[in-house]
Protein backbone atom coordinates (compact mmCIF):
# COMPACT_ATOMS: atom_id res chain seq x y z
CA UNK A 1 0.00 0.00 0.00
CA UNK A 2 2.75 2.52 0.96
CA UNK A 3 4.12 2.11 -2.67
CA UNK A 4 1.10 2.40 -4.26
CA UNK A 5 0.58 5.91 -2.55
CA UNK A 6 4.18 6.57 -3.81
CA UNK A 7 3.58 5.23 -7.37
CA UNK A 8 0.68 8.19 -7.51
CA UNK A 9 2.62 10.86 -5.16
CA UNK A 10 5.53 10.69 -8.11
CA UNK A 11 3.24 10.99 -11.12
CA UNK A 12 0.94 14.26 -9.72
CA UNK A 13 4.35 16.04 -8.88
CA UNK A 14 4.84 19.60 -10.90
CA UNK A 15 1.14 19.61 -11.08
CA UNK A 16 0.77 22.55 -8.18
CA UNK A 17 3.21 24.37 -10.73
CA UNK A 18 1.45 23.92 -13.97
CA UNK A 19 -2.02 25.05 -12.06
CA UNK A 20 0.16 27.89 -10.72
CA UNK A 21 1.64 28.90 -14.65
CA UNK A 22 -2.39 28.75 -15.87
CA UNK A 23 -3.56 30.90 -13.03
CA UNK A 24 -0.94 33.53 -13.13
CA UNK A 25 -1.49 35.21 -16.16
CA UNK A 26 -5.34 35.74 -15.98
CA UNK A 27 -4.19 36.92 -11.66
CA UNK A 28 -1.80 39.50 -13.28
CA UNK A 29 -4.38 40.32 -15.75
CA UNK A 30 -6.85 41.08 -13.61
CA UNK A 31 -4.87 42.86 -11.20
CA UNK A 32 -2.94 45.26 -13.77
CA UNK A 33 -6.27 45.98 -15.18
CA UNK A 34 -7.93 46.69 -11.75
CA UNK A 35 -4.97 49.35 -11.16
CA UNK A 36 -5.23 50.74 -14.92
CA UNK A 37 -8.81 51.70 -14.26
CA UNK A 38 -8.26 53.09 -10.80
CA UNK A 39 -6.11 55.20 -12.31
CA UNK A 40 -8.38 56.07 -14.95
CA UNK A 41 -11.01 56.81 -12.67
CA UNK A 42 -8.39 59.13 -9.90
CA UNK A 43 -6.88 61.16 -12.86
CA UNK A 44 -10.69 61.38 -14.48
CA UNK A 45 -11.39 63.44 -10.75
CA UNK A 46 -8.30 65.24 -10.86
CA UNK A 47 -8.52 66.76 -13.95
CA UNK A 48 -11.79 67.90 -13.49
CA UNK A 49 -11.04 69.06 -10.12
CA UNK A 50 -7.84 71.12 -11.52
CA UNK A 51 -9.87 72.86 -14.37
CA UNK A 52 -12.14 74.17 -11.49
CA UNK A 53 -9.99 75.49 -9.05
CA UNK A 54 -8.13 77.10 -11.97
CA UNK A 55 -11.48 78.89 -13.50
CA UNK A 56 -12.24 79.63 -9.57
CA UNK A 57 -8.83 81.16 -9.38
CA UNK A 58 -9.27 83.03 -12.93
CA UNK A 59 -12.00 84.45 -11.38
CA UNK A 60 -10.14 86.49 -8.68
CA UNK A 61 -7.09 88.02 -11.14
CA UNK A 62 -6.74 91.08 -13.82
CA UNK A 63 -8.19 89.47 -16.86
CA UNK A 64 -5.00 91.53 -18.49
CA UNK A 65 -2.58 90.19 -16.68
CA UNK A 66 -1.61 87.19 -18.08
CA UNK A 67 1.60 85.78 -16.32
CA UNK A 68 -1.37 85.98 -13.24
CA UNK A 69 -3.48 84.08 -15.32
CA UNK A 70 -0.18 81.60 -16.04
CA UNK A 71 0.46 81.06 -12.80
CA UNK A 72 -3.07 80.03 -11.62
CA UNK A 73 -3.18 77.62 -14.22
CA UNK A 74 0.11 75.86 -12.86
CA UNK A 75 -0.90 76.19 -9.48
CA UNK A 76 -4.14 74.49 -10.67
CA UNK A 77 -2.28 71.86 -13.18
CA UNK A 78 -1.69 68.15 -11.77
CA UNK A 79 1.85 68.37 -11.32
CA UNK A 80 2.03 71.30 -8.75
CA UNK A 81 -0.99 69.08 -6.38
CA UNK A 82 1.04 67.46 -3.69
CA UNK A 83 5.26 67.65 -5.12
CA UNK A 84 3.54 65.48 -8.19
CA UNK A 85 1.49 62.74 -8.35
CA UNK A 86 3.34 59.30 -9.08
CA UNK A 87 0.11 57.88 -11.46
CA UNK A 88 -0.04 60.94 -12.92
CA UNK A 89 3.04 61.97 -14.41
CA UNK A 90 0.97 60.86 -18.11
CA UNK A 91 -1.94 63.60 -17.57
CA UNK A 92 0.84 66.11 -16.36
CA UNK A 93 1.39 67.30 -20.01
CA UNK A 94 -2.23 68.25 -20.62
CA UNK A 95 -2.30 72.39 -20.32
CA UNK A 96 -5.56 74.20 -19.03
CA UNK A 97 -6.64 76.99 -20.74
CA UNK A 98 -8.63 80.03 -19.01
CA UNK A 99 -10.82 82.07 -20.96
CA UNK A 100 -12.99 85.00 -20.14
CA UNK A 101 -17.09 84.94 -21.30
CA UNK A 102 -19.94 87.22 -21.60
CA UNK A 103 -23.47 86.43 -20.42
CA UNK A 104 -24.50 84.40 -23.42
CA UNK A 105 -20.96 82.35 -22.56
CA UNK A 106 -19.33 83.42 -25.75
CA UNK A 107 -15.69 84.56 -25.83
CA UNK A 108 -15.07 88.59 -24.68
CA UNK A 109 -14.24 90.39 -27.91
CA UNK A 110 -12.21 92.77 -25.94
CA UNK A 111 -11.18 92.10 -22.45
CA UNK A 112 -11.14 95.52 -20.35
CA UNK A 113 -8.42 97.45 -19.65
CA UNK A 114 -8.79 96.98 -15.63
CA UNK A 115 -11.41 95.39 -13.37
CA UNK A 116 -12.88 98.35 -12.56
CA UNK A 117 -13.14 98.96 -16.41
CA UNK A 118 -15.08 95.86 -16.43
CA UNK A 119 -17.44 97.03 -13.48
CA UNK A 120 -18.28 100.30 -15.11
CA UNK A 121 -18.81 98.12 -18.68
CA UNK A 122 -20.92 95.66 -17.06
CA UNK A 123 -23.51 98.55 -15.41
CA UNK A 124 -23.71 100.15 -18.56
CA UNK A 125 -24.54 97.23 -20.72
CA UNK A 126 -24.79 93.52 -18.86
CA UNK A 127 -25.08 91.60 -21.82
CA UNK A 128 -22.40 93.64 -24.09
CA UNK A 129 -19.28 92.22 -25.76
CA UNK A 130 -16.87 94.16 -23.29
CA UNK A 131 -18.42 92.86 -20.22
CA UNK A 132 -16.66 89.56 -18.31
CA UNK A 133 -19.21 87.74 -16.47
CA UNK A 134 -17.91 84.25 -16.33
CA UNK A 135 -14.64 82.67 -16.59
CA UNK A 136 -13.94 79.44 -18.05
CA UNK A 137 -10.86 76.89 -17.90
CA UNK A 138 -11.10 74.06 -19.74
CA UNK A 139 -7.98 71.22 -20.29
CA UNK A 140 -6.46 71.07 -23.18
CA UNK A 141 -4.14 68.88 -24.69
CA UNK A 142 -0.64 70.28 -25.13
CA UNK A 143 0.48 72.07 -28.42
CA UNK A 144 -3.04 72.47 -29.38
CA UNK A 145 -2.70 76.21 -29.27
CA UNK A 146 -6.02 78.10 -29.29
CA UNK A 147 -8.23 75.39 -30.72
CA UNK A 148 -8.27 73.25 -27.62
CA UNK A 149 -7.79 70.15 -28.53
CA UNK A 150 -9.09 67.02 -26.46
CA UNK A 151 -6.20 65.69 -24.18
CA UNK A 152 -6.01 61.85 -24.39
CA UNK A 153 -5.32 59.34 -21.74
CA UNK A 154 -1.99 57.48 -21.77
CA UNK A 155 -2.01 53.88 -20.11
CA UNK A 156 0.63 53.34 -17.29
CA UNK A 157 0.82 49.53 -18.67
CA UNK A 158 0.76 48.03 -21.93
CA UNK A 159 -1.81 49.70 -23.32
CA UNK A 160 -0.62 51.63 -25.48
CA UNK A 161 0.73 47.77 -27.28
CA UNK A 162 -2.64 46.99 -27.44
CA UNK A 163 -4.28 50.40 -28.87
CA UNK A 164 -6.22 51.12 -25.77
CA UNK A 165 -6.46 54.71 -24.57
CA UNK A 166 -9.99 57.23 -24.51
CA UNK A 167 -10.13 61.58 -25.47
CA UNK A 168 -10.79 63.01 -21.74
CA UNK A 169 -13.52 65.22 -22.25
CA UNK A 170 -12.68 69.11 -21.94
CA UNK A 171 -13.47 69.23 -18.36
CA UNK A 172 -14.59 72.79 -18.41
CA UNK A 173 -15.69 74.78 -15.66
CA UNK A 174 -17.54 77.75 -15.83
CA UNK A 175 -18.04 80.34 -12.75
CA UNK A 176 -18.94 83.91 -12.47
CA UNK A 177 -16.71 86.39 -12.69
CA UNK A 178 -15.58 87.85 -9.19
CA UNK A 179 -13.47 90.86 -8.67
CA UNK A 180 -10.90 90.05 -11.61
CA UNK A 181 -8.11 91.19 -9.68
CA UNK A 182 -9.98 94.31 -8.20
CA UNK A 183 -9.37 95.30 -4.36
CA UNK A 184 -11.91 96.94 -2.39
CA UNK A 185 -11.14 100.73 -1.86
CA UNK A 186 -8.97 101.09 -5.11
CA UNK A 187 -9.78 103.99 -6.69
CA UNK A 188 -7.34 103.40 -10.22
CA UNK A 189 -7.98 104.91 -13.06
CA UNK A 190 -7.92 103.00 -16.07
CA UNK A 191 -8.13 103.61 -19.74
CA UNK A 192 -11.52 103.19 -21.43
CA UNK A 193 -13.74 99.98 -22.60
Amino acid sequence: MHQAFRTTRQRMRGATMIEFGYTLPLFLLFTLGMLEMARAVYLWNMLSNATYTAARGAALVDATDGAALAAVAQAASLPARGGGMSLGANGADARIAISHLRSDFGLVTSVPACPSQNIVNCNANPNGASCVRFVRAQLCAPGSGAACEPATYKPLFAGKALGWGFTYPSFAAVVPAASLGRQAGNTEICPGP
